[in-house]
Order: C-alpha cells, then sequence, then structure tokens
C-alpha cells in the first residue's frame, strides 16, 4: 500500500502500487465505516496523492510512474468516483508527483519527489509556484 488518507464522510482511501514499478496492477481503494471495501479504479502502477477540492465533488489522485494527476468526479453519497481524466502532468518537470492536499482556495499543493519541491497547481491543473526546499 502507499499513501493514505480519509474523506469527510470517514472513508479510508489508500493505493497501491507495483514494486517492480513496470506493470499497471494497483489502483485507488476505499474503505467504508462499515468495512465495506471497493476498489474504485485499477491500470494505476503507483498510486499517491489521494486528495479532495474543497467541495468535496472532486477527487484528485497521482500515478507517480507515469508522472501525471488524475481528477475524477466524487460522489460522496456513494464514495464512488468516475470520468477520469489528466489533471496534470509531470512531463517536462524534474522529479514526479507525490504526496499531495489541497487548500481552501482550490489550489492542490504536491511534493515532486526525488527534485525537493513543493508545487501549487492552479484549479485548472497549471502550475501556479514552484517553491524549493532544502532537500534532496
Amino acid at each position: 500500500m502507499n499513501d493514505g488518507t480519509v474523506d469527510r464522510w470517514g472513508r479510508f482511501f489508500a493505493g497501491y502500487m507495483d514494486t517492480e514499478d513496470r506493470d499497471p496492477l494497483c489502483g485507488p481503494f476505499s474503505l467504508a465505516p462499515d468495512h465495506t471495501l471497493q476498489k474504485l479504479d485499477d491500470a494505476i502502477i503507483c498510486s499517491n496523492g489521494p486528495c479532495w477540492s474543497p467541495d468535496g465533488r472532486t477527487f484528485y489522485f497521482a500515478d507517480t510512474t507515469r508522472k501525471v494527476i488524475y481528477a475524477y468526479d466524487y460522489y460522496c453519497a456513494t464514495g464512488k468516483i468516475a470520468n477520469r481524466r489528466i489533471f496534470a502532468s509531470f512531463n517536462g518537470l524534474r522529479g514526479y508527483p507525490d504526496g499531495a492536499t489541497i487548500e481552501a482556495e482550490s489550489f492542490l499543493w504536491l511534493v515532486e519527489f526525488d527534485s525537493g519541491r513543493l508545487i501549487r497547481f492552479a484549479p485548472d491543473g497549471t502550475i501556479d509556484r514552484i517553491v524549493g526546499l532544502p532537500v534532496n
């Protein structure tokens, strides 16, 4: 398992990763308070950065190996996701998408693994700001 979080309705979300970092064997899962487990998507190599828009209607989830952040429609009543689309690509950036969170203004902050940077994405997926950190 890799990277998990809880939605505001008490569901735990986490994804898996292929330990060889090669095959799209994984995807996000949710575990509801009643212990119902559901697989939400598939064809992910390395799961990372699950988070939601402030209104709870969009779920974000990264595939680190593919260097992409996906956005999904999120249905809070059921905890299901639909309509996967690319929110942002890391092609042309130094590192890989890792852990993420959303701020009140709907900007997504994400750690760029293997570069020592934080990246702030605007709600439309464009890069708003890059903050260098004194780490590798």
